[in-house]
């Protein structure tokens, strides 16, 4: 079953050169399966910066675009992982629609009145375990953590971290096949993709203003 979540993909695609050597140099100096996958939730989290796209994209060209949310992030983390030979997935739960509201402001009101938030499963010392490296630490220190969010950023390496937790409403769903996931969006509803940079592009550049100013 283990050989299932070490799979790459269309989407997943961890053979990508800048994938797999990223893969490598994150691991080079870290020992055990844990050490690698707090490596690479870490370097994922701050040097890839918190931004709008859709979500059909390849996990190579997150890397190569520098930002994403959570299921673009949350990808990556699984082609990192899987170039590592370590078990992983991606997972979601809905949340309400306020989650986006420190990104967003009242613009969080235009989104489905519940979204289908990504994150990463990793199977560490023979049990699953959550972790999300979707807020970069600059974005949760300037727009998130005013808001008096109950969750941090940092993970453990050891217990199951989720963002959002007061949003969320509803069970976790396990992705058995990303690129299927992929293809139906996560289950949300986003603009096609003519429509992405005239809907995001504007969006990210007022928030990464809005983080640049505060660093």
């Amino acid at each position: 079953m283990e050989k299932a979540y070490l799979q790459k993909s269309v989407y997943c695609d961890f053979d990508h050169t800048a994938v797999s050597s990223l893969a490598r140099d994150l691991a080079k100096d870290e020992q055990g399966p844990a050490r690698v996958t707090e490596a690479a939730f870490k370097y994922i989290r701050d040097n890839i910066r918190f931004g709008f796209d859709l979500v059909r994209v390849k996990a190579s060209e997150t890397l190569s675009k520098g930002y994403g949310v959570c299921y673009n992030k949350s990808l990556l983390l699984v082609a990192l992982l899987r170039s590592n030979k370590i078990p992983s997935r991606m997972a979601y739960y809905p949340v309400n629609r306020e989650f986006m509201r420190p990104a967003m402001g009242e613009a969080c009101q235009t989104l489905t009145e519940s979204f289908n938030h990504c994150f990463t499963q990793v199977l560490l010392n023979g049990e699953w375990i959550a972790t999300d490296a979707t807020l970069d630490t600059a974005t949760y220190q300037k727009l998130f953590k005013p808001f008096q969010v109950s969750w941090g950023i940092d993970w453990n390496g050891k217990e199951d971290m989720q963002l959002y937790t007061e949003h969320i409403t509803g069970p976790v769903v396990v992705i058995e096949d990303i690129d299927t996931a992929i293809q139906k969006d996560m289950g949300n509803v986003l603009p096609p993709p003519s429509e992405a940079d005239a809907f995001f592009g504007p969006a990210n550049q007022q928030m990464w203003q809005a983080v640049a100013a505060g660093s």
